[in-house]
């Protein structure tokens, strides 16, 4: 071998690479001690083999191997190599020309940077990833039942609550002809009034059904004062009035039937204060109550009661008019007109009355 390829063959003997000389024909004429270990052979058994024998691609066809004694172009690819056990060893194989004049020219440099421990960190970490996507999505899954469990389970506390207003509304009505229906009627007039007035659909349809217990104090007043037809005493009157705090000490103290104390505690406070048992008077009154006073009212006039004969509808609606600014939010008195005049209240008390 010519003494410039001698003096270079110690430095590839150096290297942490594999490394190989090739001649014209793809003739390895020299493998240093590296390349022999990374491939399980003595770098004698190397010498004046045809390198392509030594490299194979991954994928089934390796048209690399001729690139690589391409004595023109530099050249970098992924490859293996074959091991003498029959194993792979992953590679980064890269052929450099070594000059343009001999003998320099007759020859060309391949190192093989050996990538096992890349390849199998990547295998690790894409298997990790498989993994983690897998347990992310069950976690995904998981968090999808838990949710359908706690909307479930909200659905039934709710009608569980529901359940509980109705039976203490109809407890408290019981002595009445209209059992049932006049609570009703409070419901939807309120929902819609709330409605009208800009609230949304979700605090709306909780006025209406927090509506429904406002009157559940009155199981605490005697009959024959509930179901007197003529006019009532001073001390009479005091034991009606007295319903309101009671329906608000009647109801649970969780937070789910606050809205509900509100109600039954102020539904008789008055616009201008002169309503009980607080004589609160305009935005002090709660507004869920101010609703529900205006149509507990409206319903009141408008229903049959021990006392009087139900007015006429319309009576009924222009008396509601007529006490704005007094008795009722003077907003709210023209929330439920417009209801009123879109046909809306009649069709509730039709509905709610059958």
């Amino acid at each position: 071998m010519h003494q410039t390829i001698q003096q270079l063959t110690h430095t590839l003997d150096a290297l942490h690479v594999g490394a190989v000389l090739i001649d014209r024909a793809g003739q390895i004429v020299y493998a240093n001690d590296r390349l022999a270990a990374v491939t399980g052979r003595a770098p004698a058994q190397l010498l004046n083999q045809p390198l392509k024998e030594l490299c194979r691609r991954p994928t089934a066809t390796y048209q690399g191997r001729a690139d690589l004694v391409d004595f023109h172009e530099p050249q970098e690819i992924e490859l293996e190599l074959r091991h003498a056990d029959g194993g792979k060893v992953p590679v980064i194989a890269s052929g450099r020309p070594l000059g343009d004049d001999p003998p320099a020219a007759e020859f060309r440099l391949v190192t093989f940077t050996e990538i096992s421990f890349q390849k199998e960190a990547y295998s690790h970490v894409a298997n990790l990833s498989d993994t983690i996507l897998e347990q992310a999505l069950e976690l995904k899954q998981h968090s999808q039942v838990l949710e359908r469990r706690v909307r479930q389970r909200t659905a039934d506390l709710l009608k569980a609550n529901m359940d509980a207003i109705h039976m203490l509304a109809v407890a408290s009505e019981a002595r009445d002809a209209d059992t049932g229906a006049h609570v009703l009627r409070i419901q939807h007039y309120a929902q819609s009034v709330a409605e009208k007035f800009g609230l949304d659909e979700s605090e709306s349809e909780r006025i209406g059904y927090s509506a429904v217990p406002h009157d559940v104090g009155k199981i605490h007043v005697p009959d024959q004062i509930l179901k007197k037809p003529g006019p009532l005493t001073s001390q009479e009157r005091t034991a009606i009035q007295s319903h309101a705090a009671a329906g608000e000490a009647i109801l649970s103290r969780q937070p789910f039937f606050a809205t509900a104390r509100q109600i039954a505690r102020s539904h008789h406070e008055n616009w201008d204060g002169s309503g009980y048992p607080d004589g609160l008077a305009a935005d002090a009154i709660p507004l869920p109550a101010r609703i529900v006073h205006l149509v507990d009212v409206f319903d009141a006039l408008s229903s049959d009661r021990v006392y009087k004969s139900a007015w006429p509808i319309e009576q009924a609606a222009h008396a509601i008019q007529s006490a704005s600014g007094q008795q009722f939010d003077p907003e709210l008195v023209g929330a439920f007109n417009s209801l009123y005049h879109a046909g809306k209240i009649q069709q509730i008390r039709q509905t709610q009355s059958a």
